[in-house]
């Protein structure tokens, strides 16, 4: 029997990773949101309703809040942030403010924990963005690569230094407390459930409507399904090789924007005259992870292809 504490779980990936952990009835999931972006919705109460599933509603923004949590945590997913491209230029400060003061405040309240197994934090590819652009760094991307903030007054890094802050407090944590953990940088994870604001959903949206617009349309990007993403988060959350290690998740295939588009328009069987627009400021051409050592400490391969990814995404937003 595992008890794990999965903190965002009404958000995208939190959410099926909730339902996957909650499969194996053994398991014990302590599901946390305070749903500044994550729904209440259908989906969600089916799985907070599951016999081993327990909900919390609170904000990790308060500290006082985590008291409510239950003590005998093994493993903390640590999903919660408020994501979304354009929630980093539209509410900057509430972005930081969401993925930096939670994971203090988790570490400050299971750090002498002694049934705490691992701290499984959810970072992300935008940590890559100024090496790639600013010093045309090789892609695909590999783990070790140096990090850098191009332009902090760009709001769009109001995500991914926050997300960058929280591996340094990870890593300083374990240094000073041992605790131990493991850094996952999720490359563009797609599925169903994944509300707006992210490039397939949001594409997904106007087509629905009629309306053909894509924006970044020479931008290329390698795009992973949600279900292959959990499996592969479980297993470097479980597997000792994976302790303490930072570790891409994502796909290997890069497609262009307007490929992608493309795609999707002949897999939902809508037509239209598409109008290209460049990408928001700040966003990197291309973007690829290196997952050679996920593939050699986990063994993990891709079982969903894109176009069988993208069938069952169009499915649950077009109808």
């Amino acid at each position: 029997m595992t008890v794990s504490l999965v903190t965002g779980a009404a958000g995208f990936i939190g959410y099926h990773l909730a339902k996957h952990l909650s499969e194996d009835p053994t398991a014990t999931v302590i599901c946390v949101d305070n749903f500044i972006r994550g729904e209440r919705d259908n989906l969600y109460e089916d799985l907070t309703g599951r016999p081993n599933v327990i909900e919390y509603s609170i904000d990790l923004t308060k500290p006082d809040q985590l008291v409510k949590l239950p003590d005998n945590i093994e493993l903390i997913y640590h999903l919660a942030a408020l994501n979304g491209t354009q929630n980093f230029y539209e509410r900057p400060y509430e972005v930081m403010k969401c993925s930096t003061l939670p994971i203090f405040y988790l570490l400050d309240r299971y750090r002498d924990s002694p049934s705490l197994k691992r701290f499984i934090y959810a970072s992300t590819s935008e940590v890559y963005a100024s090496t790639v652009r600013k010093f045309k760094w090789v892609i695909p991307t590999t783990e070790n690569v140096p990090l850098s903030i191009e332009d902090p007054c760009n709001p769009r890094w109001s995500y991914g230094a926050s997300k960058l802050h929280g591996e340094v407090l990870i890593n300083s944590a374990h240094q000073s407390f041992n605790i131990p953990y493991s850094i996952i940088r999720y490359h563009n994870i797609y599925g169903p459930r994944m509300g707006d604001k992210h490039v397939i959903p949001d594409f997904a949206i106007r087509i629905k409507k009629g309306i053909f617009e894509l924006y970044g349309h020479s931008d290329t990007r390698s795009f992973l399904y949600i279900d292959d993403a959990v499996k592969a988060t479980v297993l470097c959350a479980h597997l000792e090789d994976t302790k303490n290690e930072i570790i891409n998740i994502g796909g290997s295939l890069e497609i262009s924007i307007l490929d992608l588009a493309k795609k999707m328009m002949e897999i939902s069987g809508l037509s239209g005259d598409m109008k290209l627009y460049p990408s928001p400021n700040g966003s990197v051409s291309r973007r690829v992870p290196s997952v050679e050592k996920l593939e050699k400490l986990v063994g993990f391969k891709e079982s969903v292809s894109l176009e069988e990814g993208l069938k069952r995404t169009l499915d649950y937003y077009l109808k």
